[in-house]
């Protein structure tokens, strides 16, 4: 199909992954006997740079594909409002429109325009964390932004590769800098553009794909020595400023072995794997309401703080989970983009080499 490009199934096991490792993080209940385990279940939050430097790749490919198209913003924009709008606002309808009348009181309403308007991560940064149930909706907020800026750019900028590089090599510069300043943990975490820099790593992924897969190894082996060691915290100086990008190289790393390799394609495309991929977006908007239903209800058993509590709420929740978002996923999303058929590009355009890839949505906190 014209403007289009290839679906690679192994990319849905690396959705999958990512959305796994958000789970371990919100899910564990960290007991205190377990220190070493606890620093890699609260390493999860590193899926959702898992998630950025995907979209990078995914939506760059895409828009290198149609840059040349008549139809390039209207084809882009309306299908990614059919595939992210529709469950993003039927959440935010029932935490503002439904709670109030089942008695719920939601700490947030003062700022539902941020939500409405994808701003939500000012919303946070500025004034913490809201409600549980919306916290994690600031990297989709980092990511509408990005779709602002990213397809101007590449329409156009000719050669986007040496933007991608300025964007990768000075973002940890400005983070340093600011963190020098005073700036605190949370703007740097959560910032547009303090964060663009994983997107521009996944555009360079698209554009560059054979550099990547010899940086697997070293940088795995440098991140999972920090993690072991405790040094990996959100709210450090170290991945505050080089971590994200660390992160970055690191997820541009995987999915270009992951593409590249048979014995990893063959496992990231096993069908459950595939499925959770599938319904990821749903996993992770809908994971913390879950969590609110179930986790209440094990907390009644008196048996926080151990170790079985952790392994019941990880399973029962994340379980939970992917039939919501496969229930959502059938019934309600799939009709929706049924009608991105009707906003396809209609003609390709000349790109420095194929790119194979399959169209994005981000799915923490």
């Amino acid at each position: 199909m014209k403007g289009s490009i290839p679906y690679i199934r192994q990319l849905d096991g690396v959705r999958a992954l990512a959305v796994i490792m958000v789970l371990m993080t919100h899910l564990w209940t960290y007991p205190i006997e377990l220190p070493v385990l606890n620093r890699f279940f609260a390493v999860g939050w590193v899926g959702v740079d898992l998630f950025f430097v995907l979209s990078g790749f995914l939506i760059t490919s895409i828009l290198l594909k149609s840059r040349r198209d008549e139809r390039y913003y209207s084809a882009f924009y309306a299908r990614r409002a059919l595939r992210i709008f529709p469950l993003y606002f039927a959440v935010l309808f029932f935490v503002f429109g439904l709670l109030p009348f089942l008695g719920s009181t939601v700490s947030v309403q003062n700022n539902a325009l941020f939500y409405v308007l994808y701003l939500s991560n000012f919303a946070i940064a500025s004034g913490g964390w809201q409600v549980f149930m919306l916290d994690i909706t600031w990297s989709l907020s980092v990511e509408e932004q990005f779709y602002l800026i990213w397809p101007i750019l590449v329409r156009w900028v000719e050669h986007i590769e040496p933007v991608c590089w300025s964007v990768a090599l000075l973002l940890p510069l400005l983070r340093l800098a600011l963190w020098t300043a005073g700036v605190d943990w949370i703007w740097l975490h959560m910032m547009m553009p303090l964060r663009a820099d994983a997107f521009a790593v996944g555009a360079l992924l698209a554009l560059r794909p054979q550099r990547f897969q010899k940086l697997l190894l070293p940088l795995c082996t440098v991140f999972m020595a920090l993690v072991a060691s405790g040094q990996y915290d959100r709210q450090t100086e170290l991945v505050g400023t080089i971590g994200y990008s660390l992160n970055a190289f690191l997820a541009a790393a995987f999915i270009a072995t992951a593409i590249a390799r048979p014995g990893w394609s063959a496992m990231l495309q096993w069908p459950p794997l595939s499925h959770i991929g599938r319904v990821s977006y749903g996993v992770y908007l809908l994971h913390p309401i879950c969590l609110i239903v179930i986790g209440s209800g094990l907390k009644r058993m008196g048996l926080e703080g151990t170790l079985l509590l952790s392994g019941v709420q990880l399973v029962l929740v994340s379980t939970a989970t992917v039939v919501v978002a496969t229930v959502s996923y059938r019934f309600f999303e799939s009709p929706l983009l049924r009608l991105k058929s009707r906003f396809q590009s209609s003609a390709p355009a000349a790109t420095p080499k194929p790119i194979t890839a399959h169209d994005p949505v981000l799915p923490s906190r």
